[in-house]
């Protein structure tokens, strides 16, 4: 069987590095907030070009963070500037492709919700008209790697960033992206990790206290939201080695996308997209057909996502949202991901995209 995900190959050519991070964090004595931690933070911030970089528990810690964040610095400008009589409700723009993190983050935090369409590829359309105006957030996503579509009117609205997927080339962190070190992720943590990245310090100042109970002058209420030093430790000897991991991972979608080039197989990714290659997904109406017939021949795939947020049973309160006819609908029925770790081999790569060929010849 290929797995979709290559981390046991990944642990075995790291092993004694792994090992010997943990042994030395373990040996210290100090487990979180140390060393490591600031080590990890100070390397982020450098390799994402932003000012600062806060690591929390997950990238969907990271995501809630930020929307309490714009949550407070919403009531506060209502307080300030608005009639009390016209003060509005916190609405926040989210694409209708995309994990359930990024939707719960927002209503726990006391957002709004509009669902937005997406384009062929799954990134969230922006309407030239609704975008002015300035009342509203905008959660943009880099789905499955891609570089998200910009708002046309960039600076207007409040944007927020999961980077989940896409951080690793990511142009734009609007006022600040939400980072994942999930195992499955490009750069994974061993268990559960995250971060935010930004260049606002007002944001940096509420997600560094926010993440600590409100630590160190405890004006705002928080959590414990922690990264450990172990986790940090790991993650520094992964960063060494993520370079030569995304040139790989580029290498097996050129390969993909060359050997699909004369099958009826839409490719979400394309050679001229600039992409993070955390998954490479197609779309094909025999989807279901597919999937068995990969599964017969010993190769997992998954399904991101089998849904789209607007019909799952958590957004049927939601009022502005596609219609079963849109694009974003439309684009679920048929996705699947394939393979794409950088510790696959080439034979198994060649592998993997003979059985497609073959089930479409």
């Amino acid at each position: 069987m290929i797995p979709f995900f290559g981390l046991a190959k990944q642990h075995k050519n790291l092993k004694d590095e792994l090992l010997d991070a943990t042994d030395k964090v373990l040996s210290s004595g100090i487990l979180m907030d140390g060393e490591y931690t600031a080590r990890f933070q100070t390397w982020l911030a450098m390799y994402t070009k932003c000012l600062f970089a806060v690591t929390v528990h997950s990238g969907t810690q990271a995501l809630e963070i930020m929307a309490k964040w714009a949550i407070r610095d919403h009531n506060l400008l209502m307080n300030a500037e608005i009639d009390p009589k016209e003060k509005i409700e916190p609405i926040v723009r989210i694409p209708n492709i995309t994990y359930i993190a990024t939707l719960n983050a927002f209503l726990n935090a006391g957002f709004t919700i509009e669902l937005t369409d997406t384009d062929k590829n799954g990134l969230m359309i922006f309407d030239q008209n609704d975008l002015s105006d300035f009342t509203k957030y905008t959660c943009n996503v880099g789905l499955y790697g891609a570089n998200p579509n910009k708002s046309a009117i960039s600076g207007l609205t409040a944007d927020l960033i999961d980077g989940a997927q896409h951080w690793l080339v990511a142009d734009d962190i609007g006022q600040g992206m939400a980072v994942s070190f999930d195992p499955t992720k490009n750069l994974p943590a061993s268990g559960n990790g995250g971060a935010i990245i930004t260049n606002d310090r007002s944001l940096y100042d509420f997600a560094y206290s926010y993440r600590s109970n409100g630590k160190h002058e405890y004006q705002i209420s928080g959590t414990n939201s922690r990264m450990s030093e172990q986790e940090c430790a790991q993650l520094l000897v992964r960063a060494k080695y993520i370079d030569k991991w995304q040139w790989r991972r580029k290498e097996i979608r050129h390969y993909y996308l060359d050997e699909f080039k004369n099958i009826d197989l839409r490719c979400l990714s394309r050679d001229h997209m600039v992409h993070a290659d955390q998954k490479f997904v197609v779309y094909t109406d025999k989807r279901d057909k597919l999937l068995s017939h990969l599964i017969a021949n010993d190769i997992e795939v998954k399904i991101h996502y089998a849904k789209a947020l607007s019909e799952l049973p958590i957004a049927q309160n939601i009022k502005v949202k596609p219609d079963m006819l849109s694009t974003s609908i439309n684009l679920t029925r048929g996705l699947l991901s394939l393979p794409i770790y950088p510790e696959l081999t080439d034979s198994e790569v060649e592998y993997i995209t003979k059985k497609i060929k073959d089930f479409f010849q």
